[in-house]
């Protein structure tokens, strides 16, 4: 995955920007740490990556190209197909459908346009269709909601505090997801790309830029947040157009001092590359659920009972099978961020067992609240603690509850 994403972005690279900035964007892309750190997960973050540069490869293709009638139906099924991979594929799809019409409308290309229009309504169709099998249910989660309020866009922006949220929200976008602690250095050479972009490669460039709008709106809309590792999928997008300014400050300055534009790659590059660095040397290990696993495994007896905290099974039942546990063996436990004395009644169930295994991953603090330790508060209440073993950012705890209590 990470070699094919690394050639398409160099075959995207190749269109957009100069020839002497596709190193810089190539180097920026491979040390950044979001995307090393998310391609080794199992989570669909890096996928959104591969599916953007895909869709920006073929889109750069077929707006150079005559729409044939194997183009459109190349066009129309890979896009069809990448909304049910990606949720920012929606946006993506959107931005270039606004972005490769404008041209030939505005030049009353009549023709160009209609056979967009056969692509464009494949991509509807798929979208309506995902939507009613998916998204409808997920966009009304208020959970979800709750959780990333602060990534919601003000809409309409009303006053100074709302307009705050934008600069905020450009900024940490240099940070996170695109890795580049430098933030002010990283958007003053970003819009540099930009201009440089708008007057040398206009339809290139809203192209490139096309899905951002839509990602605000539906972001304003309370329909996808505009933060963090969900925006992971516009980093190439954002490396593109800093390696472009990189590259047209390094020029604009080589004839009185080489140094400067030196010196702001260097800045550019230094920080994600120690990371990478010493990454390389020390792993990060930031929730590591198979030593637990492992652990339960070696030390559970006949008729031990294994509960498991919410967050914690999708990882658990990546590597059952590995560690030789069944969907019979362990209970999944009920999620009620809303609501904590569901905690409460749900391990309540647990009482008269004699030994009940606890295992806790990527345990939840929303609101101040660590839902681990709220947990073991009540668990020490109404039983006894056996035995424990803590991994990194997971843990696991036997417990008698075979003594039934007034409480």
């Amino acid at each position: 995955m990470e070699r094919f994403r690394l050639f398409v972005f160099y075959k995207v690279a190749t269109h957009y920007i100069g020839t002497k900035a596709v190193p810089i964007a190539l180097g920026l892309f491979a040390i950044s740490d979001s995307l090393i750190f998310y391609s080794s997960e199992v989570k669909q973050y890096s996928s959104d990556v591969a599916v953007a540069l895909l869709l920006y490869a073929i889109a750069t293709y077929v707006q150079s190209k005559r729409l044939t009638t194997s183009r459109i139906a190349l066009f129309g099924v890979i896009g069809a197909l990448a909304i049910w991979f990606s949720y920012p594929a929606i946006f993506i799809l959107a931005g270039f459908g606004v972005s490769l019409a404008s041209f030939p409308l505005g030049r009353r290309e009549w023709s160009r346009v209609g056979r967009l229009s056969i692509v464009f309504s494949l991509w509807v169709l798929s979208f309506a269709a995902f939507y009613l099998v998916s998204l409808g249910n997920l966009s009304k989660s208020e959970v979800l909601l709750n959780y990333w309020s602060g990534g919601f866009m003000p809409f309409p922006p009303m006053t100074f505090s709302d307009a705050g949220w934008f600069v905020n929200a450009f900024f940490d976008t240099f940070d996170d997801p695109a890795g580049l602690s430098l933030s002010g250095i990283a958007a003053m050479t970003f819009l540099t790309g930009c201009i440089s972009m708008f007057f040398e490669k206009r339809r290139g460039f809203f192209l490139l830029i096309s899905p951002i709008p839509f990602g605000l709106l539906a972001s304003g809309l309370h329909k996808y947040p505009f933060t963090g590792r969900l925006l992971l999928f516009i980093v190439p997008v954002v490396l593109l157009l800093i390696a472009e300014g990189a590259e047209q400050i390094r020029d604009a300055t080589s004839h009185n001092s080489a140094i400067i534009g030196l010196t702001l790659i260097g800045l550019l590059v230094f920080h994600p590359l120690s990371t990478a660095t010493s990454h390389l040397i020390k792993p990060r290990t930031a929730e590591e659920i198979k030593p637990v696993m492992g652990y339960v495994r070696d030390h559970r007896q006949d008729g031990d009972l294994l509960y498991l905290y919410y967050t914690s099974w999708p990882a658990f039942e990546y590597y059952s099978e590995k560690y030789g546990f069944k969907k019979s063996d362990y209970i999944i436990g009920v999620s009620s961020r809303d609501n904590w004395s569901n905690y409460a009644e749900d391990l309540d169930k647990l009482r008269g067992n004699r030994r009940v295994w606890i295992l806790f991953s990527h345990v939840c603090t929303w609101e101040g609240v660590d839902e681990e330790k709220l947990f073991l508060y009540h668990l020490d209440k109404i039983g006894t603690r056996l035995d424990a073993f803590e991994g990194t950012g997971a843990a696991v705890y036997l417990y008698d509850l075979s003594l039934i209590t007034d409480e």
